[in-house]
């Protein structure tokens, strides 16, 4: 006799797992197939949940839902799943010149900022921070690896690639197991997704990091220049993050590891130690907006992709939305509804 299960959700990164936890949380049952050590971008991912965007002091969109009760909401999981994956932490965006000052200066007054930024003109030590530094709360950071790991031990998981040739829409069922529905949480693999790869715009887009040590004092503090800085341990920062815009090479490049450096030094004002140098494959819509929602001809065949590098921030609210959507028909918001593109 054949198992059903009401969600079987194909892949297990940050969107994937909180997806899963989404649906659990309405009832749902769940399995996620999930091959181990196949989800090398979000385990290398550095994690940050960060309400500013760009280099012009941008306040996210919806960054008030998105962000408000953030740290609660991770809180909560680390007791659900027994772990500690998740630290609230100041970002501390580093103003390098007179004219990014000026930038500042005159958005500072907008209400969209307030609970969100300050300006401080303190000295860092090691760091070049002549022109101030602004000071953007609300935000944290996700030990992606804990993370994931404690979504393996303690939620359904089938840990095996999955084979599109035991799917059969027809029947609701993969192989033996019959499903009342499927969803994509591939990233940027979407793209060898033939029910989807058609009717998207999927970007993949690689960053590249490395890791320095260095004597620089952590101070519990994200420092954003022209490259972030994230504490590791000891005297261990990691340092990112390049963004190549449809390289899905897997392997790091000499080219990017000298543009990190390049900027490392705009930022950092003492000696390091370059110590490791890594990448990962992030997925991107041409619109920069993640897409939600279902396939057009197949009903019960769903998608959740396009989170980039804000997965972290994003995902929290927008699998709530989701899972609404899929139980009670809640409608999705159009900016991010898969129906969009077409």
């Amino acid at each position: 006799m054949s198992e059903t299960i009401d969600f079987i959700i194909v892949g297990g990164g940050i969107s994937g797992r909180l997806m899963q936890l989404a649906l659990q949380n309405q009832g749902g049952t769940t399995l996620v197939f999930d091959e181990a050590n196949s989800n090398q971008s979000s385990i290398v991912a550095a994690g940050l949940a960060n309400p500013l965007v760009g280099k012009f002091f941008t306040i996210g969109w919806r960054a008030n839902e998105f962000f408000n009760g953030l740290t609660d909401f991770y809180q909560d999981l680390e007791n659900r799943l027994d772990a500690h994956f998740y630290k609230p932490c100041t970002m501390r965006r580093i103003i390098a010149s007179a004219g990014e000052q000026n930038i500042w200066l005159s958005k500072a007054h907008q209400t969209k900022y307030v609970g969100f930024c300050d300006f401080s003109p303190e000295p860092i030590l090691g760091l070049d921070t002549n022109f101030g530094i602004l000071n953007v709360h609300q935000g944290g950071e996700l030990d992606t690896r804990l993370f994931l790991n404690a979504c393996y031990k303690n939620l359904p998981t089938e840990d095996d690639k999955f084979d599109f040739t035991q799917l059969n829409m027809a029947e609701n069922r993969y192989g033996n197991l019959k499903f009342k529905h499927i969803i994509f949480c591939e990233g940027y693999k979407v793209m060898e997704n033939s029910y989807f790869n058609t009717l998207l715009n999927v970007v993949p887009t690689k960053g590249e990091l490395i890791e320095i040590d260095t004597e620089l004092a952590p101070e519990g503090d994200v420092y954003l220049g022209s490259v972030f800085l994230q504490h590791l341990y000891d005297k261990r920062w990691r340092v990112g993050s390049t963004y190549s815009q449809g390289d899905s090479s897997p392997l790091p490049t000499e080219m990017m590891k000298n543009d990190l450096l390049v900027k490392l030094d705009k930022t950092l004002c003492l000696p390091y130690k370059l110590i490791e140098h890594y990448c990962g494959i992030r997925p991107a819509s041409i619109d920069r907006k993640p897409i939600l929602g279902t396939h057009p001809m197949h009903k019960n065949m769903h998608l959740v992709n396009g989170m980039g590098s804000k997965a972290v921030s994003l995902a929290p609210l927008l699998t709530q939305e989701m899972s609404e959507y899929l139980i009670n028909n809640t409608p999705l918001y159009p900016e991010v509804d898969i129906q969009r593109f077409w």
